[in-house]
Order: C-alpha cells, then structure tokens, then sequence
C-alpha cells in the first residue's frame, strides 16, 4: 500500500491531473490519496479563493467549517472522477466514511478518535482511495477542519492507522531548501532532514510542510517523502536521520532574519566578527530554542543573505 498526498497546484490544470494520474499508476499497490483544494489564490474553490468570496462574512464558525471543506471535497471527487474514466477503479470517501472524529474546535480541529476498521473495509474495496485532507467530523457528524495546511497532517494521520512506515507528500518543489529561493541564487534541496531540524525550520516561519504533521511523524516514527509532482530525482526525506549542518536554514520577516540552529551561540559569535569585517551593524540578537533572530540596516538585507550562504551554504550552491 502507498499513502500519498498531492498539493493543490499539482491538479490545477488537465495536464498536471493526468501527470497525477500517471503517478498513482506507477505504483503496483493500492493507492490512498489525500488531496488539497485545487490552486492557489484565484483558482474556484481554492481556500485562499472561498475565504476572499466571504471576507465580512456573517456565517457562524460551524457553517464556516462547511464553507471551507468544499475544496477539498471538490478536489477528491474530480480525481476520482478522472480515475474511473480511466478504467481505475477509484472511490472519494467523504470525510464520514473516513470516520476522523474531532473535538468542537472549528477551523482547528483536534482529532479525538478514529475507526481503523472503517477506512480499511474502504481500501479493500477500490484500487485508489481518495481522500479530502484537511476535514473531519464531530461527534454529532458536522465538518470540522483541522486548520490551514493541515492535509499534510492527515496524510501522517493515515499512515499511522494504516501502520505505514512512510507517508509521499508531492509538492510544487524539489524538497526542503535552506532558505526561500530566490532567481539569483539557485540552491540544492536536502536529501535528508531530522524531525528535529525540520521542526526548527518551522519556527523561523519556513514551513514547507505542516508542524503538526512533522510532530505526528515524529511521534510514530513516519518517514515524510517530500517530491515534486512534476517527477525528477530529487527530494527531502524527513526521518530520525539528520542533516549534521551547524545552521539549517534562514528567514527574513519584518526587517529581522531568522536563523534555524542549535548551535545559536556559536554560530552568533562567528556572525559578528563576519558582520564586524563587512561593516554591517547588528541592532540586537535574541536566542531561541533552535533558532536566533536580529534586526538590521534594511539597507544591507541582500549583503547579509549572500554571506549567510557563502558561510554556510557554499555546497549548496548550484
């Protein structure tokens, strides 16, 4: 059995669901797919699109919940459709059938309890489940959404009730990159990440794939896979092997960096004799868990940025 999720561009015109479509093919198993809405921001029924139509809205929490799972609903079905039309057969369970029961905490649901039993009379019976991610039930059978980017997270969900030991996340990247690209500079993913140093890239605000989801991961010892859906040989496994690199990654938000590190006074120490040569005033530094932070000139962003990966990323530099 593979579990595996798509993200929302990765089915957001016929050529990119046909390319998911060949993916679901190459694997000789049955198939679970957890599926985001389709696109981003202007697409139909995208979050980012259904949120926009409703901004001022009147509806109460719990019809919002409702509002918000017609995405990904919507994306179930259409891949599902597409698969039946090509002879695969394919059932979109909806997020009943699929028996996740949350607590009342609309839009950031926890899960409280699910029925293995339920989900695998379903795959027993279809070649390729397909599921809407991001959605569950409360007790009394209302939608409740688990929170923004939380499809990944009940891809990790599935693989522990299925007792899978890797879950396949296909996304508009290679993998995990160190820092946000830019078209300057271009950089090589991650082959391997720790659970760890995946978590400490979420805290500097780099979350490529969902905390909760690495949590989870973590807690069940599940590999995440993370592909590009438009296939090559690259991709960032995520697992109890680490990186073994002093920094892990940076951010830049609101005139501060963000520096992913567990080494944060060493790698401070070796920054400011770095800055001092360059000229470049630090206003403060504050230390984190796993992780440092300090303001600058806005002026000296791009300065500051080249020497962070010529110190520290050079054999990442394509």
């Amino acid at each position: 059995m593979k579990i595996i999720k798509f993200g929302g561009t990765s089915l957001q015109t016929p050529t990119l669901i046909n390319n998911a479509i060949e993916i679901i093919k190459s694997y000789q198993d049955k198939v679970v797919v957890i599926i985001s809405a389709i696109g981003r921001k202007g697409f139909p029924y995208s979050t980012d699109t259904l949120i926009d139509l409703l901004k001022g809205s009147y509806l109460s929490n719990k019809e919002m919940d409702r509002y918000l799972s017609i995405g990904e609903t919507y994306a179930s079905l259409i891949l599902s459709n597409e698969l039946n039309k090509r002879h695969i057969n394919s059932y979109s369970a909806s997020y009943r059938e699929v028996g996740f029961t949350c607590d009342k905490s609309y839009q950031k649901g926890e899960i409280v309890s699910y029925q293995k039993d339920k989900i695998k009379q379903l795959i027993n019976k279809y070649q390729v489940l397909v599921i809407p991610g991001f959605i569950s039930k409360s007790n009394e059978g209302e939608v409740i959404t688990l929170g923004r980017g939380t499809s990944d997270y009940s891809v990790v969900l599935l693989g522990k009730i299925l007792e899978q030991n890797e879950v396949i996340l296909f996304k508009d990247v290679d993998g995990i990159y160190p820092t946000i690209q830019y078209p300057l500079t271009k950089l090589k993913n991650y082959q391997n990440l720790s659970y760890e140093e995946s978590l400490a890239l979420c805290n500097i605000s780099y979350e490529v794939i969902n905390k909760k989801a690495i949590l989870e991961a973590r807690e069940q010892n599940i590999k995440l896979i993370i592909k590009n859906f438009i296939l090559n040989d690259k991709q960032t496994i995520i697992s109890s092997i680490s990186s073994e690199r002093k920094v892990l990654g940076f951010n830049l938000i609101n005139n501060q960096y963000l520096i992913a590190t567990f080494l944060q006074n060493e790698v401070k120490k070796e920054l400011d004799i770095i800055f001092k040569k360059n000229h470049i005033f630090i206003k403060n530094y504050e230390i984190y868990d796993d992780y440092l932070a300090f303001s600058f000139n806005k002026s000296q962003s791009l300065l500051i940025r080249q020497i962070i990966l010529s110190v520290y990323f050079k054999d990442m530099i394509n």
